[in-house]
């Protein structure tokens, strides 16, 4: 029986949907070269771009379901909750790594600005749409693509962690600045197992989704919030936050019969191609 994905193949799938994203960034960009100091239009690509992707994904995998595919499957409802508080606490210290990076290889101050620009809103308008874009049509649409088309295709024949491991790497390193690696494979690791103890998608959505909205508002603060988040107390407190939310994840997943059966159907092997005369 042959897995529904190889790691060749998530590979390929990654570097196609990241090579296909810059391809049609850099034609908007032409005709729109204000696309490069707006990130709600860049993430709108991204959003068109990755949903094509996993249709065309979808539509290569015969015998399993949508749901299946993508792991549109219950979770707890305690265990949800938790995927958000653990969002919000891995903000600290992401945001904790990526400032030593900065420390050791410092960005040209124009593009540091540049960046920190992106998240700064121009009106009301524009702070909604960057709430929406940046915390929840973003983080959505790269969850269906890793941890859900690449995982669960790879789970059945890999294990949940060489699975997790590989869509780990592969979204950090579609991710062109190498000093924001450290944070994005933090955000992975964690992305990864919530995938692989719950055996649903949603956990990784609300918490992804509950890590970038925590960025938006520390933006809109005008780097006061940031500020504070920095404080060493702050950063070991939010450590050991993670730490033991990660913890109740495990306990809450292993005590619940609907993950236990979501990861029972991650399990499964691809149907067999049925034969043709």
């Amino acid at each position: 029986m042959k897995p529904d994905l190889t790691h060749g193949q998530a590979v390929s799938w990654s570097l196609s949907v990241m090579l296909a994203f810059l391809v049609v960034a850099q034609n908007v960009a032409f005709f729109i070269p204000s696309l490069a100091h707006d990130l709600v239009l860049g993430v709108g690509i991204e959003v068109v771009v990755y949903l094509s992707a996993c249709a065309l994904f979808s539509a290569r995998r015969p015998g399993r379901s949508f749901e299946d595919v993508f792991a549109f499957r219950r979770a707890p409802v305690l265990l949800l909750v938790v995927a958000v508080a653990l969002g919000f606490a891995a903000r600290a210290p992401a945001d904790f790594l990526q400032a030593a990076m900065e420390k050791l290889a410092p960005l040209p101050k124009a593009e540091h600005d540049q960046l920190v620009s992106l998240l700064v809103p121009r009106n009301r308008t524009h702070a909604v749409a960057l709430a929406v874009m940046v915390g929840l049509a973003g983080p959505f649409v790269e969850e269906l693509l890793y941890r859900g088309a690449l995982f669960t295709g790879l789970r059945s024949m890999t294990g949940a962690v060489s699975a997790g491991v590989t869509t780990s790497l592969l979204f950090t390193l579609v991710h062109s600045e190498p000093r924001f690696w450290p944070p994005l494979f933090l955000l992975a690791g964690c992305l990864g197992f919530l995938r692989a103890a719950s055996g649903s998608l949603w956990p990784g959505v609300l918490m992804h989704g509950a890590f970038n909205g925590t960025a938006v508002v520390m933006a809109f603060s005008g780097g006061k919030a940031d500020d504070f988040a920095q404080r060493p107390a702050i950063v070991g407190a939010s450590v050991v936050a993670c730490l033991l939310l990660l913890g109740l994840v495990g306990v809450l997943a292993r005590g619940s019969a609907i993950a236990e059966r979501a990861r029972a159907l991650d399990a499964q092997p691809a149907p067999a191609p049925e034969a043709t005369s």
